[in-house]
């Protein structure tokens, strides 16, 4: 007897397969067996399309019947029986066929949909691999007529007064299948996932797709190796990279299409040992251009930076190590300075937003753009406010003090530890002590921590070493501290999104002449403490003592080296 293998998910994808299994069993006087697989959700993976429901399979059930009963004389020597597996798709389908000594599997193509088939392979491909019978694999050709068909009867139910029915054609939210482009697909689940960078890494014959969110790396996905590549092919040709030459560095920015207006994306393809790699940083205006009183300054620290903005010269300087949320403080400051009044221009390796209100200059080594050369020039566009992204090196940061000097606004970020350790860097690079007392405006360090998710964070009494660890930095303990816990919101990591934690300082009289004495960096921050500014130990303990972060947290920050 021949038995057939007919994996499906009930959908009307699998119509043709369905006709043409039942004829060729009802042929040979075979047995069918009906194989639906339900595949376990990764919490990193949303799902393409709702999960098949008892209302999917009944009506597959009478579709089945249906063409039994135009098989008529035929039918009687069908028969078929259902199973149903948890499981991995490809395996399931394997596995039962060697069990069971089927001796074909018969199949649509559309298992997977969207980006699911994208990153994660095509199901039907898998099992003509691995299958220890033939398989045929059948396309259904009245997909896309069924969709239309189902559109033109919505667009004919819709009500008499609405002026515009083609509206229901149009999705706000990101949908699954919103996109032909894998490239895209990938980006648009990146967003939806709230990641700040997409990592495509290569790694044998697979690649690996990671998300960093809330600045932790997540595993998202592994796809084949070809799957991998033809994606970071497209992402390349999107930034209008070359793709002919993966031996050299590159970097660019994608083009994007209008549904994803509100975002930039950097790209970095990198040579590693075994292919290439790929970084994607994902820039929201709405996250990098917020108010000042939306990035977590607390009170006080807030109303000294809005005082810096007041004074219209000098430099103020943003430092903290990467990923620390430089850029975000310093296009907030910048945007809250942009009345139309200004002329802001910038110098920038490379552009992170494109803003139409400022002039901005991209550093650019294959046309002799350097961040120095580029600062000279930006000083001779008659500028309000000059923005220099990063200051690396000697010649920079006498530029930028000498531009200060002159009576402009300078903004630019340095990697430091904390404020008083910005002053021994500046010293590194050259800087006269009395320009830095007579130039600095203000100086703001910070660090980012992941804040508890609000629906599932609980309190738990303050343990001795707790407590121990609020009195050693001079911080009051409170009786209870919040705990991460886990829900579907937060993906059971038990935090939701990011905030920050600074040190901001305004040179006062006695710090710019310690400064310009030549003080060295701990009589600096004793002199600044003594002004009442909490240090960033002092802060973050501020946050975990008001439930916004975990002591967790807050250890993780201090993992990077602070000033005492």
């Amino acid at each position: 007897m021949l038995r057939i293998l007919f994996p499906t998910d009930y959908s009307d994808c699998s119509s043709e397969a369905l006709h043409y299994a039942v004829t060729l069993a009802a042929g040979a006087g075979g047995n069918l067996i009906i194989l639906h697989v339900v595949e376990p959700q990764s919490p990193y993976l949303p799902p393409e399309q709702a999960p098949a429901t008892n209302s999917h399979r009944e009506a597959f059930l009478c579709k089945l019947k249906s063409v039994l009963a135009e098989r008529s004389g035929e039918a009687s020597h069908v028969t078929y029986e259902e199973r149903t597996v948890v499981g991995a798709p490809v395996a399931a389908i394997v596995n039962l066929a060697e069990t069971e000594n089927v001796n074909l599997i018969i199949m649509g193509t559309t298992g997977r949909t969207g980006v699911k088939r994208l990153l994660l392979g095509s199901v039907a491909e898998e099992v003509v691999r691995r299958a220890p019978c033939p398989v045929l694999t059948l396309k259904a050709p009245t997909l896309e007529a069924n969709q239309r068909r189902a559109r033109t009867a919505a667009i004919q139910s819709w009500p008499a007064e609405s002026q515009d029915p083609t509206e229901l054609q149009h999705q706000p939210e990101f949908a699954a299948d919103s996109t032909d482009n894998p490239a895209e697909a990938l980006i648009l689940r990146g967003i939806r996932a709230r990641a700040s960078d997409i990592h495509l890494d290569p790694s044998g014959r697979k690649y690996l797709a990671r998300f960093r969110i809330d600045g932790r790396m997540i595993d998202y996905c592994t796809m084949d190796h070809a799957i991998g590549h033809g994606i970071a092919t497209q992402l390349k040709l999107m930034a209008n990279l070359d793709i002919a030459d993966p031996f050299h560095p590159k970097e660019g920015r994608l083009t994007l299409p209008d549904s994803l207006q509100g975002f930039e994306v950097r790209i970095t393809a990198v040579p590693v040992a075994v292919g290439e790699a790929l970084s994607l940083r994902i820039l929201s205006r709405d996250r990098l251009v917020r108010p000042l009183a939306d990035l977590g300054f607390s009170p006080s620290a807030l109303q000294l930076a809005e005082r810096m903005l007041c004074h219209g010269e000098g430099i103020i300087l943003v430092t903290g190590p990467t990923g620390s949320g430089k850029s975000t403080t310093m296009y907030s400051m910048l945007r809250a300075l942009d009345d139309g009044t200004r002329n802001i221009v910038s110098i920038e390796d490379p552009v992170e937003f494109v803003v139409p209100t400022f002039r901005q200059l991209s550093v650019d080594s294959r046309h002799q753009i350097t961040m120095t050369s580029g600062l000279r020039t930006i000083l001779r566009l008659d500028p309000d406010v000059v923005f220099v992204s990063e200051i690396r090196d000697a010649e920079a940061a006498e530029t930028a003090m000498r531009a200060a000097s002159s009576g402009k606004y300078v903004f630019s970020s340095l990697h430091t530890r904390d404020v008083a350790s910005t002053i021994t860097a500046l010293r590194d690079l050259h800087i006269d002590n009395r320009s830095l007392a007579g130039n600095l405006t203000g100086l703001v360090s910070q660090r980012l921590v992941r804040r508890l998710c609000r629906e599932c964070r609980r309190p738990s009494a303050i343990t001795a070493t707790e407590r121990a660890e609020f009195e050693k930095h001079q911080v009051t303990a409170p009786d209870e501290v919040w705990q991460p816990v886990g829900c579907p919101r937060c993906r059971n990591s038990g935090y939701f999104d990011r905030t920050g934690v600074f040190e901001v300082v305004i040179p006062e009289v006695d710090i710019m002449q310690a400064i310009e004495e030549g003080a060295p960096e701990d009589e600096l921050r004793r002199i600044i403490r003594s002004h009442g500014a909490p240090s960033l130990e002092q802060a973050g303990l501020d946050l975990v003592a008001r439930g916004v972060t975990s002591l967790e947290e807050f250890l993780a920050m201090t993992s990077i080296k602070l000033g005492s």
